[in-house]
């Protein structure tokens, strides 16, 4: 008997679809989606807004005088004086901060964020008593208060 021929087998059709052509064009796509929205989510928040709120102001001596607690770019709180317009004095740790007009002096700062009062020491060995006061959306608590005299503010009694 003779042996039946074999056929070889025939190679399976490759076929190149639609399915492929998808894939390569959306797979760098999306890389290149993610990649634009993690760098725009990993970016540092813009720069954040300064703000002012006025606690005390007046005239003294012909000098028109305010005070403004303070929010900085930093985020620190401030307290600074301001005098026909120009910033005289402030700062914003919570050391006394004062200016003397004539005979009047403006004892200024910030207080701790818990403090009804603060007592400060005058440099005529007097302390005042100052009610603190809060600054509409700025942290904390701040004081002012005009003393008679040319005087500066040493420190804050215990």
């Amino acid at each position: 008997m003779a042996a039946s021929p074999v056929s070889p087998r025939a190679a399976p059709e490759r076929r190149s679809g639609a399915g492929c052509l998808l894939v390569a064009v959306a797979l760098p796509v999306v890389v290149i989606v993610g990649l634009v929205i993690g760098a725009a989510l990993n970016q540092p928040e813009g720069p954040k807004a300064e703000r002012a709120v006025a606690l005390a102001d007046g005239t003294l001596a012909g000098t028109e005088w305010r005070v403004d607690a303070a929010l900085d770019v930093d985020g620190d709180r401030c307290a600074f004086l301001y005098a026909d317009g120009e910033q005289l004095a402030g700062a914003c740790s919570p050391t006394p901060q004062d200016a003397t007009f004539g005979e009047r002096t403006v004892i200024f700062g910030r207080a701790a964020a818990t403090a009804d009062a603060v007592s400060v020491r005058l440099s005529d060995g007097r302390s005042v008593e100052i009610s603190t006061q809060a600054a509409d959306g700025i942290e904390g608590r701040y004081y002012v208060e005009v003393v008679a005299g040319d005087v500066d503010a040493v420190g804050l009694a215990p």
